[in-house]
């Protein structure tokens, strides 16, 4: 009898810093190989929010520090899409030791949250 073959994670990287982008696809994909599969790589909230409807990523990561992405209206917008997907917050910045991400899931989390 086979097992079903599970589809990989489908990753959209939300930063305007290449480097920051291109080096945590590159870390998703050594670390999970086949189980990941990052399907975008965007700069804007607008790119975002677009690739949230068109692609349909499981997960997103932004990047926390990018100042030119707009937190609140990504996480507004993240909110209206319909499916399980998650966000994930991710700063470089060493405050606290690096150790620590942010992560929100619409299974558990208030919309006005």
């Amino acid at each position: 009898m086979k097992t079903p073959v599970s589809r990989p994670k489908r990753v959209l990287i939300a930063s305007s810093h290449s480097l920051f982008g291109k080096g945590l696809q590159n870390l998703l994909e050594q670390r999970w190989g086949a189980d990941v599969l990052v399907v975008g790589l965007v700069s804007t909230t607008e790119q975002a929010a677009t690739a949230l409807q068109e692609l349909q990523p499981d997960l997103v990561v932004v990047d926390y520090d990018d100042e030119t992405l707009n937190r609140d209206d990504f996480l507004a917008r993240f909110m209206e899409v319909e499916g399980a997907l998650r966000v994930v917050l991710l700063s470089l910045a060493n405050d606290k030791g690096g150790a620590e991400a942010v992560v929100y899931d619409r299974r558990t989390m208030q919309a006005e949250y």
